[in-house]
């Protein structure tokens, strides 16, 4: 008959060794997500500090003058610093400290099935880290998966403005374009959309209120300024010359985002429109153009405005 005294030495020694190797052996492990993105644009958020901070744990959600690249290519945040380490392929290392002890999480990004893409986060633990998630970094990590779905999900987050799909209602336009120096800017915006108001007048071309325009620069020092007035009559519309007939299709599809903000930082809601264009396959089918809101024809760059950014896409 086998002596209790050493089946409960045999079960201590087991329970002993139990323990060393949950708390002490290191075990790879992984979880994963699936975003409704392709892996490029996931690769994009994930491979950049400047993103990365907006959707990681701890710098997630922190105030935005606490989260500093002190050192170039590094990330800090109270005790907490991330280094982006190897970036293969679609993988990238981060290398993150917390409190001094530090850890290696490999975030990856494959295709799963039409638009959506699964990313896969890769680490060691031990068994008890594991059960009771009681590594920092790693549980930060994992929550933090939820954030960069939810993040590549609002465009308000990932692309600073909510971009919406709408339709084109205004059809008509008279067009007239200039090339001017930068610093004019001003007093060449209000003579362009004065000339369109007024030919409009003179040839009963029902000038109903709205006004749309594009700028792009040229040269070192000059702009090249589009501005159009929407139009009811087009019976009377040149289509050639300095004011000119430009026609959208009705119902025809426009990426949408609303602007508020300073006149002269209005453009960058169609660099964002652009992006948001890039990255879910549109292309476009005409250049882009912000609607005034804010009634006027005259605008200092530091004037508050209000205005709509608008896309044509296919």
């Amino acid at each position: 008959m086998i002596n209790r005294k050493y089946i409960t030495l045999i079960a201590l020694i087991l329970l002993g060794a139990f323990i060393i190797y949950a708390t002490v052996v290191k075990n790879g492990y992984q979880k994963e997500i699936t975003i409704n993105a392709s892996v490029p644009v996931i690769h994009r958020e994930i491979s950049s500090l400047n993103k990365i901070a907006k959707w990681l744990l701890p710098f997630a959600g922190a105030d935005s003058n606490s989260n500093k690249i002190k050192i170039p290519g590094i990330l800090e945040f109270e005790n907490s610093s991330l280094k982006i380490g190897n970036i293969v392929g679609y993988s990238t290392r981060y290398e993150i400290t917390d409190n001094k002890r530090s850890k290696q999480l490999l975030f990856s990004v494959v295709p799963d099935t039409g638009h959506t893409s699964k990313v896969i986060i890769n680490y060691t633990a031990t068994l008890w880290q594991q059960v009771f998630k009681s590594d920092k970094m790693i549980s930060n990590a994992e929550k933090s998966l939820d954030n960069l779905k939810d993040y590549i999900g609002d465009s308000k987050k990932m692309y600073g403005y909510e971009v919406e799909m709408t339709s084109v209602t205004d059809t008509a336009f008279l067009f007239s374009s200039r090339v001017v120096p930068a610093q004019e800017k001003k007093a060449a915006f209000k003579n362009l959309y004065e000339s369109l108001i007024k030919f409009a007048e003179s040839k009963e071309l029902g000038y109903n209120g709205v006004r749309i325009f594009y700028m792009l620069p040229y040269g070192k020092d000059s702009l090249h300024l589009f501005t159009s007035i929407g139009i009811s009559n087009t019976g009377n519309a040149p289509l050639t010359g300095p004011f000119i007939l430009k026609r959208m299709p009705y119902m025809g599809r426009l990426l949408k985002a609303y602007y508020q903000g300073g006149f002269g930082n209005v453009i960058s809601s169609l660099d964002a429109l652009n992006q948001y264009k890039a990255d879910n396959g549109m292309n476009s089918m005409a250049i882009p153009f912000i609607k005034l809101i804010t009634e006027g024809i005259e605008f200092d760059d530091s004037q508050i405005i209000q205005a709509n950014a608008l896309y044509p896409v296919y």
